[in-house]
Parts: C-alpha cells; structure tokens; sequence
C-alpha cells in the first residue's frame, strides 16, 4: 500500500514511497491486430497511476483481437511520487534577568554580590536553562534565541542602551537558530559577575528595564521571517524590574503589561517564570498580570493593596525622558499615543483575571528550574499540522475515510478520535490536528518523530 508520511524532524519527508494525486485508470485499451498465423497480436490493456496493465484479446485465424481493459490496484487512482517540505519550527527568545538580585547569595542573605556564585540564582538559572535547550527534542526543534535584561542607571552616569526597545538594543543577544544549545551556553558562561565594589552604587548597579528588554526581542521576532512557526518569549525574572532608574514597582510593572500585549497582538506569546527567592519575590498579582498579559488574556492591574487605577497617573506621570520615577512612564504613553490624565494606564485592564498561571519555581532548587523548564518549553511544540503546502504540493484528505488512516508518534500508535479529546482527527481535508493525553505525549522533548500514514483511497486528487 502506498503511503502518505509526514515526518516532522529538521528536514521533513513527507512520503514514504508515498503518494500524491495521480492519473486515472485509461480505460479500455486498444484492440488486437489480426495476422497470418493463428494467433493475432494482443492489445495494449488501459493504464492508471499505481496500475495494472490490462492485456487486449487474442485474434484467432488472422481476426482481431477483442480491445483490453486496464485495471488500477490503488483505488484511489496515485503514481509513486515523494515530496519534502520544512515543519513549522517554533522560536523561542530567553529573556534573562540579569539586574544585581540575580548575584545575591541564595542563601546567608546580603544584598551584595555573593562570593560563593553557586549560591545565587544567576548561576542556578543558568545550569538549568542550559541544561534543558540542550535537549534533543527542543535543541533540533525549536529555534533558541538569548537576550539578557541589563543596564544602569543613566540618571547617575550609567547606560542603559536597551531603553532603545529595538532589536538593535538588545543586550547578549544570540539571534535564535535551530541547533543553538551550545552557542547559547557559550556566551552565557562568559557573562561576568558584576563587580561586588559597585553593587549598590547608583549608575553602577544592575537594574532591570525589564519592559524595554521585552520589547527589543518582541521587535526582533516581529521582524525575524526564517520561520512561519509560532513565537514566544521566556520572560525569567526574580524580583522587581524598573525603568533602569529604581522608579516606582507599578509605573513600570504597568509598562511591561503593556509591552506584553503589544507582543501578543503581533503574534508573540510571553511565558513568565517568577523566581523565588528570600529576598525579592515579585507580589503574586504582578506575576499574575504579566502570564495574563502574555497570553492575551484578561488582566487585573498590577497596583498595590487597596490602590486605585488612578495610582498609575498620580505616581507615575512626569516630564520624558528622565524625572524622578515617573519620566518613562510617560514617554511610554505618549508612544502608546494615549493622553496623560488621571485613569490613563499602559497595559489594558480587566476586574478578572485570565487562567494563565506563571511558572513560580524556587530558585534554590535546580532539579525544579529544570522540571518546570521543561514544562514550559514542552508547550511551543505546536500540535497541529498543515499538509496545505508541503514544498508546493497540496494534500487533502477525504474525511469520510480517515479510518483508513494511522498516525504514530516515534512508532506508538495514536488513535482516530472524532470527538476530538484524546487522539488525532483531520479538523479539515488539509489540517490534521492532536488532542488531549495525544497532543501532550507530541510535546513532550523526548519525542521527535511524527508519521502520517495515508492509503492512496483517502487522498483526494
């Protein structure tokens, strides 16, 4: 039987000795011709793709011979063919946070640079990421790109260059490629601990203009055509971000919001990791605020206890680009080209909240960085498929013949389910589609290989 096989690895096959729309049986073949002996020639039978040639009548006495009938094994009617196409391969942005919480000691407190860096949550982090991207399954699938949330303070004779929110503003940057785990480790683990002497010297000390390094590598995936597979960024924070300036938590808390739903709107899904830590764990509905925001889901404001939507102008608002907290926050709003006025806000706000949760592992626990990691990149894989355009080739389906059809994921079966719950259905005659305990068994980094078997009858010419 001649198969349809779609193999979703770096270079995709589709088709092992597989087929694509062919030429329909001829018909009656033509007639014998008569000859002196006997026996007359015999006809040439009808042909068909995948066929049969059928044999015309044998003439007898010099008489002609009866026209033939050709026959086609494949009912369907296909030739042999194979054609090759590229998956749809998701991009990932790690957006790091690399403000001076991060080179903390986890442990034993202090809010200086810790002497023992394996006590910090940069160096964890950084285990645990490196160690997940490296994963077959992800590291061949899924195009990794870096990028750090870094600066100091400009208003004290630091720079903060990712304040350019542009692609060409982001700080060490590796542009997202497949096959990136060992370029990713290798410029991480030259980053340097900062130095302990300025730790806590305005315009020395790491900030984290988190709102502004989210938007660069939202600027740079919006503007990044190598792939037509979904986007998302790994927002990874462990404690209050600023407009690189120590500003108020909300002004730029509801910049980030914002920045986050300006990615979604482009096509860009943020997955937050809130780390926890002794020292500076974000509040809850901060982290809430920005997973919702990120999905494109409704989100409740991220204020204080007890405050008040107003709060957002009232402390925020001042004269761009720098004035105490609030310059920034109005130079946002003018690029959001909103009116400043008591009730004006970045991000768009909801009563309720959607149901993105952030991830929240304890920074302390590498083997939880590790599992949650994964969990989260797991989901980028995406579970569904279009056989619309596979290198230019179209492939339908004919739905009232999908049991005749069989999928596997690295040779496990995978059933038929209409009901479209646990399994994999044809959600059109070019789409095919994994639900439920089928979709996440896909997602899953360990597994690599998808095959669609697909009988000649069920491909529609």
């Amino acid at each position: 039987m001649n198969s349809l096989t779609y193999r979703t690895l770096a270079a995709l096959a589709i088709a092992a000795g597989g087929c694509s729309a062919g030429v329909k049986a001829t018909g009656a073949g033509t007639a014998g011709n008569g000859g002196g002996s006997p026996l007359g020639t015999a006809g040439t039978g009808g042909s068909g793709g995948g066929f049969t040639t059928g044999l015309g009548g044998v003439g007898s006495g010099g008489s002609t011979g009866a026209a033939g009938t050709g026959s086609n094994t494949d009912a369907g009617g296909c030739q042999s063919a194979s054609v090759t196409g590229v998956p749809k391969i998701p991009t990932v942005y790690l957006v790091v946070d690399r403000s001076g919480s991060m080179f903390n000691c986890q442990t034993n407190g202090g809010s200086g640079v810790c002497a023992d860096h394996t006590n910090t949550s940069w160096t964890k982090l950084k285990g645990a990421i490196e160690s997940v991207i490296a994963s077959p399954g992800l590291d061949s699938q899924v195009r990794f790109g870096f990028t750090t949330i870094y600066g100091t303070n400009p208003n004290s004779g630091g720079s903060c260059p990712v304040l350019g929110a542009t692609a060409a503003n982001l700080q060490n940057n590796i542009a997202p490629a497949l096959n990136n785990a060992a370029t990713i480790t290798a410029a991480y683990d030259t980053i340097p601990f900062p130095d302990p002497n300025g730790s806590s010297t305005p315009g020395q000390k790491l900030e984290s203009p988190a709102s502004e390094a989210l938007a660069a590598a939202a600027d740079a995936l919006e503007h990044d055509t190598t792939t037509m597979g979904d986007k998302f960024m790994i927002f990874i924070t462990d404690g209050q971000e600023d407009y690189c300036d120590d500003s108020i938590d909300i002004c730029s808390s509801d910049s980030t919001v914002w920045r986050l739903q300006a990615a979604y709107a482009a096509g860009i899904k943020t997955i937050v990791f809130g780390l926890q830590t002794a020292n500076y764990n974000l509040a809850p509905g901060v982290l809430q605020a920005f997973a919702n925001a990120g999905a494109g889901e409704a989100t409740v404001a991220p204020l204080h206890a007890s405050g008040q939507i107003t709060d957002f102008y009232y402390q925020c608002n001042g004269t761009p680009p720098y004035n105490g907290s609030g310059g920034l926050w109005s130079k946002d709003l003018m690029t959001a080209g909103k009116t400043a006025a008591a009730g004006s806000t970045l991000g768009t706000y909801s009563s309720t909240a959607g149901p993105t949760m952030p991830y929240t592992p304890d920074a302390t626990n590498q083997s939880q960085l590790v599992t949650q990691l994964t969990m989260a990149l797991s989901g980028v894989k995406s579970c569904v498929f279009d056989l619309s355009d596979v290198n230019g080739t179209a492939i339908k389906v004919n739905l009232n013949k999908l049991d005749r059809g069989s999928v596997t994921i690295d040779g496990n079966t995978i059933l038929l389910d209409p009901t479209n719950t646990n399994g994999w259905d044809m959600i059109s005659q070019t789409q095919l589609q994994l639900f439920g305990t089928a979709c996440t068994a896909w997602q899953a980094p360990t597994q690599t290989t998808i095959d669609f078997n697909f009988p000649c009858d069920i491909i529609i010419n």
